[in-house]
Formats: structure tokens, C-alpha cells, sequence
């Protein structure tokens, strides 16, 4: 199977997850963004698939992350447009000769090699083209580009059929899939929950065992509203 970069953006962990400080405090959400941020860069350094990771970022921690131990790191314009900055990086890493990119975002605790194996495998089966995994509400949880600039970036509501149907504009082959890893990123409280019942290892749901986080959302859905 033909290799692929993977491009990975991570929002700065003190503007991260605003959607869950309903019932997180602020440094919870800061170290939530964090381990699910830890747990997609492991699952990509194990899928041997992936040769090599590009990180888009303005968060300054990240450089000293074991994870991010060999990323090429792309600077995120403050207050700059999010699809654009992705772009840039794509032409970029285009440019340098990867030929199939996989963009996915860093909130995706439950990813796995065995999943991005399969992400890849289904992509292989068209020798240029678009692949998307499409996340539960309609979003794009992983978008495999070949090239790498094959289509615009449009991330936002209703981005995967956005993404298909900007392919078949440009008359490229596209497919959707539905892979369970790459079906819920975690953005509400809701999220969470369906998290911690989930029969994964991975440091995110690790930490919020430890951290009592799970505990307490127990003891405040039993009290109920």
C-alpha cells in the first residue's frame, strides 16, 4: 500500500473545547484537548501506513510533545482563516512530494492503526481522488486527499457531503465512509458520556478515570437537572 503524510491541526489547548465548560472547568478542558491531541498523534506513529506527520498550531507546548518528535510543524495565522492555513500547508507538503494526505483533527480518542489502515486501504482502491469519513452530525472526520491539493478545504456544518460534492465538481473520484473511530469527535458533554462507555484503551479515557472526571459526571447525571 502506497504511504501517506498525515496533517493533523490542534487548536490551542486554553481555546479548546469551549462547548463542554458547562461541566468542565477551564484546565479540565485544557488537558482534555491535550491527552485526545497525545492520543491521535500515537495512533498515527503506530499505523505504518502514515510516513510522516505535519501539525498546523499556534499552541507553544507542542514542540516539546514526544509525539510531535519528528512533525513538520506549520504556523497557524492568529486569526487567520482555518481552511486557508490548511491549504498552505497542503501546497506545501505537495510541493515536497507527498503524493496522498490525510487531514484529520485531534479530537478523535478512539483512533487506532487498525482504523487508519482501513481509512487508506478503501482510498487505495482509486489511483488519485478524495476519500471521507464522515463524522455522526455530518462533519469531516478524516479527509485522504490524492493529491494533496485535489480539492478546497471546506470544513465546517455539512462538510463531508461539502467535500464530495467539490470533487465531483472537479470530476475526481470520491467515496464516503463510515468508520466508527472516525465517527465522533468530542465537542459536548454528550460526547463525553458516549467516550467513557466506549471499550478502548487510550490515554484520554485514562486520564478521565484518574482525574475523577468520570466519577463526578456519575454522581451528577444520578442526581439529575
Amino acid at each position: 500500500m502506497p504511504s501517506a503524510w498525515a496533517l493533523v491541526p490542534i487548536k490551542r489547548f486554553p481555546a479548546a473545547k469551549s462547548r463542554l465548560s458547562a461541566v468542565f472547568s477551564r484546565e479540565e478542558c485544557n488537558r482534555l484537548a491535550e491527552a485526545m491531541a497525545r492520543d491521535v498523534l500515537r495512533a498515527l506513529i503506530a499505523a505504518p501506513e502514515i510516513s510522516g506527520i505535519a501539525i498546523l498550531t499556534a499552541e507553544p507546548s507542542l514542540p516539546r510533545f514526544p509525539e510531535a518528535a519528528g512533525a513538520r510543524l506549520f504556523a497557524e495565522t492568529p486569526g487567520g482563516d482555518y481552511c486557508a492555513d490548511l491549504a498552505a500547508a497542503a501546497a506545501t507538503l505537495a510541493a515536497s512530494g507527498v503524493r496522498t494526505l490525510v487531514v484529520l483533527p485531534s479530537d478523535l480518542p478512539t483512533l487506532s492503526a487498525a482504523s487508519i489502515r482501513a481509512l487508506l486501504t478503501a482510498h487505495t482502491e482509486t489511483p488519485e481522488g478524495v476519500t471521507v469519513a464522515a463524522a455522526h452530525d455530518g462533519g469531516t472526520n478524516a479527509l485522504v486527499l490524492t493529491p494533496p491539493t485535489v480539492i478546497p478545504f471546506l470544513f465546517g456544518p455539512d462538510s463531508a457531503a461539502r467535500h464530495l460534492e467539490a470533487a465531483t465538481a472537479r470530476g475526481v473520484a470520491c467515496q464516503r465512509l463510515d468508520i466508527p473511530a472516525f465517527a465522533r469527535d468530542i465537542d459536548t458533554p454528550e460526547d463525553v458520556q458516549w467516550l467513557i462507555g466506549q471499550r478502548v484503551a487510550c490515554a484520554t479515557i485514562a486520564w478521565l478515570r484518574a482525574s475523577g472526571i468520570v466519577d463526578r459526571l456519575k454522581q451528577q447525571a444520578a442526581a439529575g437537572p
